[in-house]
């Protein structure tokens, strides 16, 4: 999936001509700290509250002052996994997304990406959830894919956690069932060290453990 393919209908764009005061006003309704910039179509830049809160004159178009914008975007045919990168390393509450040209899309919020990430996880599929920890050299998927196949299932995810004072690995699985007690008790005649599980039968908010494991994700 492809940042093109969730942008969100609403409207964040604001123009050269437009006033400060306009701007920080529409920054207050939409709760943004950033707005895109756009100019016949074209994408000019960021513009932040940080910037335009410390100018003195609010009666002033954005053309009128010496502003910098930041060139934070992304392309409409970047994987949805470069947005989750641009938010974490910007802290970003909208984010810019254009065509080759750079002619100005729309933009793609938090909530959208969660939305997209969601779907592309198969989080609102049912199954259950099993935490592998492992070293480095041992995190071979193919080998981790074939003892859930032996157990009648299938993946319907997966995604490594590396940890940076550490060689161990957490490999975190998704399956399509959500009794995994067989699976489980399969990595672990295979000496892998399960860490942790999650399925519908067992807890009682499951709605918060996926939500808990997508956070970890983006949290990486």
């Amino acid at each position: 999936m492809n940042t093109g393919q969730i942008i969100t209908e609403r409207s964040y764009a604001v123009s050269p001509s437009d006033s400060i005061r306009f701007v920080l006003d529409r920054m207050a309704d939409l709760r943004l700290t950033h707005l895109p910039v756009v100019k016949d179509g074209l994408y000019l830049g960021l513009v932040s509250y940080e910037i335009l809160s410390g100018l003195p004159d609010p009666g002033n178009s954005l053309r009128g002052v010496n502003i910098t914008y930041q060139q934070i975007h992304v392309y409409r045919t970047q994987h949805i996994y470069d947005a989750v990168l641009f938010f974490r390393i910007h802290q970003l509450d909208v984010l810019p997304v254009l065509d080759e040209q750079h002619h100005y899309l729309g933009a793609i919020t938090p909530l959208e990406l969660i939305m997209a990430l969601n779907e592309a996880m198969g989080i609102q599929q049912p199954g259950g959830i099993i935490v592998l920890e492992m070293g480095q050299r041992d995190n071979a998927l193919s080998h981790i894919a074939h003892i859930v196949e032996s157990e009648n299932a299938q993946i319907l995810n997966s995604y490594v956690r590396a940890f940076s004072d550490s060689s161990r690995l957490e490999v975190t699985v998704k399956v399509n069932r959500t009794d995994i007690s067989s699976i489980t008790a399969a990595f672990l005649r295979h000496d892998y060290t399960v860490k942790a599980t999650y399925n519908e039968e067992n807890n009682h908010d499951n709605s918060r453990d996926r939500y808990e494991q997508l956070m970890n994700y983006i949290n990486m």
